[in-house]
């Protein structure tokens, strides 16, 4: 049986749905992250490294946004 233009085929598994509003979530870490990495004050290492940590952590979020996971 061949398919036509009108049949789908059939997907097993995980289906995707339409990401609506995901471009806005993704600008907004974007912004969260580029408040995170500069601070107005003059700060210690442990809270420059806990910024950058939750920066790298916020662009991890926006990849895996991106990707669909």
């Amino acid at each position: 049986m061949s398919l036509t233009a009108t049949e789908k085929p059939v997907r097993h598994g995980r289906v995707r749905q339409p990401a609506h509003g995901v471009g806005r979530l993704v600008r907004r870490l974007d912004r969260e992250r580029r408040r995170f990495l500069h601070a107005t004050t003059p700060e210690v290492p442990t809270e420059q490294a806990w910024r950058a940590g939750v920066a790298e952590g916020l662009r991890l979020a926006q990849l895996a946004i991106r990707k669909g996971v």
